[in-house]
């Protein structure tokens, strides 16, 4: 994109219109100026019943450029501060382990900002946040004719785990393995649990209700909600009905595939 100025609408307070200024390094308007270098994260929200831009630096600011909307996310999820490698990508690949038919390998760059990933093409740029990642490891698959090691990275999207592969020579694969690793291992909780608690939530993965819990594992509804408040207090399950009923965050799905390695004895990348 050459430097363009473009009408969008900002919000401060209120929705107005304003000139914005894109070049290759910054983004301008009234008085004010971002450095791409300086932005933290990028997504497509919305935000006061408009679809919008919202860009993080050290606060958030949202505009709305209209139709020209895609081309300018396109540009800034290109061009902000980011670590970038050269990969093919299928994205997504399996979305509640089922293959995605119509998926295709594109050819583009993994993208690592400090919030997110990014799988980014001319066509598309996805944004997967960090603490949405709930596994990452080697995997087999046939590109083209030939076997291949890729990298599966799993993640959960609207309560799903969708899957996607990233193809790149060796070297980058173990780079972004031991990366992609480092964050998974922040996201665990410091406490181990017992074999029960991991039950539960794999029990609650598999879409169990508290009654069926309680019924198949033969306690109580008091020892459950204990159980329940301390994977809530862990960061690893959220409460979402009156009657303690929870669904699992990231961190907790993460366990639920650590311990199903261990049932199965499970080979890891």
């Amino acid at each position: 994109m050459p430097e363009t100025k473009l009408i969008a609408e900002f919000f401060e307070q209120n929705w107005k219109k304003v000139e914005v200024l894109i070049t290759e390094k910054s983004l301008v308007w009234e008085k004010s100026k971002i450095d791409f270098r300086e932005v933290a994260d990028l997504e497509i929200v919305q935000h006061v019943q408009k679809e919008c831009i919202r860009i993080r630096r050290e606060k958030d600011y949202y505009f709305n450029f209209g139709e020209k909307q895609k081309q300018v996310f396109r540009f800034l999820a290109f061009n902000i501060k980011s670590d970038k490698f050269a990969v093919y990508f299928l994205s997504p690949a399996l979305r509640g382990g089922v293959l995605v038919s119509n998926s295709k390998w594109e050819k583009g760059y993994f993208s690592i900002t400090e919030s997110a990933v990014w799988f980014l093409s001319p066509e598309r740029q996805i944004r997967v946040p960090l603490n949405t990642i709930g596994s990452v490891n080697k995997d087999t698959r046939t590109v083209g004719d030939k076997s291949r090691v890729v990298l599966s990275l799993s993640h959960m999207e609207n309560k799903e785990v969708v899957t996607s592969f990233i193809l790149c020579p060796e070297t980058t694969l173990e780079l972004l393995l031991d990366y992609l690793r480092r964050i998974l291992e922040q996201q665990k909780p410091k406490e181990k649990l017992s074999d029960i608690e991991e039950q539960i939530l794999t029990m609650v993965y598999t879409g169990l209700d508290s009654s069926n819990i309680e019924s198949v594992l033969g306690i109580s509804t008091e020892e459950l909600n204990k159980i329940y408040d301390k994977f809530v207090n862990l960061g690893i399950a959220k409460v979402v009905k009156i009657r303690k009923e929870i669904e699992l965050t990231p961190k907790g799905v993460v366990i639920v595939s650590e311990s199903a390695k261990k049932l199965g004895g499970g080979k890891s990348g």
